[in-house]
């Protein structure tokens, strides 16, 4: 893929974003005017997003990069109503090479998908919300390449938080996933968080959590396990700035054939990474983020992603985009 073809990648994204944000906006506005206190309040948070595996190459022995990413988010909520809703697209290259060239292993990913939010408790003591989503995902090849397979995905996922005094918080979210696979068998997923917070003064939250993730075949046979422990450390500096420093303890991350035996297992790993943001105005907010994850697995992994008798793997991921309140 050449220069041109990435800028008409980011100029599909920023014209969906535009054709999504204004008219959303100019409704927005105008219920605004008719009262102050209920409106439609729309966000929007653009940002590109680069992930890359220390040694990585192609078949042909190319560097590539795993992802690179174009992301438009948009949500829209109302403090009158018990309805949210959410929109996001996302384009990813992946394993391009330098200058995001494309090569028979190279492709491009698709995915757009819309929630809707129902908030079913909401007072001083407890919240629980439930998150309704559909997404699309489809896999563009070079040509003469193999199809890739492509699937729409529908998930459920209730989330919410129960404050237990004034400065303890226990928070808990859990995902039911469901992918309709094209060329592909169908399957299942649940994902999950649950911890607790705690607030030390009025700028800086201590966080920590367990997380969870299992993936299932159309048989129900285990086909993956995520297990962790994260970390966080959220602070206000000023009015202006803020962090979020994280730490991920990586417990286990199996993969299974569909005979149930290990097929892949991480033996020790962690990521630590931050989120920077700086407001500009009110409304506008410029952001990025940062996270390095060195792991060890049992067995090597393709495309060169491991190297050495330990079979060491390391990812660095960055993040870089802007907010706008509207």
């Amino acid at each position: 893929m050449n220069m041109k073809s990435i800028t008409g990648l980011i100029l599909n994204t920023v014209i969906l974003s535009t054709a999504i944000i204004f008219p959303t906006a100019s409704y927005s506005q105008y219920s605004q005017s008719e009262s102050s206190d209920d409106h439609w309040r729309v966000k929007t948070n653009v940002y590109v997003e680069l992930e890359e595996y220390q040694g990585q190459r192609d078949s042909q022995n190319n560097k590539v990069y795993d992802k690179a990413s174009m992301i438009g988010k948009l949500s829209l909520s109302n403090p009158a109503s018990t309805w949210s809703f959410d929109l996001e697209h996302r384009e990813t290259l992946r394993n391009h090479g330098k200058n995001f060239s494309n090569s028979r292993d190279s492709y491009i990913r698709n995915r757009t998908q819309i929630g809707v939010t129902k908030q079913f408790i909401k007072d001083k003591i407890s919240n629980l919300d439930i998150n309704f989503t559909y997404r699309k995902e489809s896999n563009d090849v070079t040509p003469g390449s193999k199809a890739r397979s492509s699937n729409s995905l529908y998930w459920v996922m209730p989330s919410g938080s129960i404050n237990l005094d004034e400065r303890w918080t226990f928070n808990y979210w859990g995902a039911l996933y469901y992918y309709s696979n094209f060329y592909e068998a169908n399957n299942y997923e649940f994902e999950s968080e649950v911890g607790v917070s705690y607030k030390l003064t009025n700028s800086i939250k201590a966080k920590v959590s367990y997380y969870s993730d299992k993936a299932w075949d159309n048989e129900f046979t285990t086909q993956s396990l995520q297990r962790q422990i994260r970390l966080g450390l959220p602070v206000t500096i000023n009015q202006d700035w803020s962090i979020s420093p994280y730490f991920r303890y990586l417990i286990n991350d199996n993969e299974y054939n569909n005979r149930g035996s290990i097929t892949q297992q991480l033996r020790n790993g962690y990521r630590i990474g931050t989120q920077v943001e700086y407001k500009i105005t009110p409304k506008l907010a410029l952001w990025g983020g940062v996270a390095y994850e060195p792991t060890k697995w049992k067995y090597p992994k393709g495309s060169e992603k491991t190297s050495g008798n330990s079979n060491k793997q390391t990812m660095y991921l960055g993040q870089l985009g802007v907010k706008y309140s509207w």
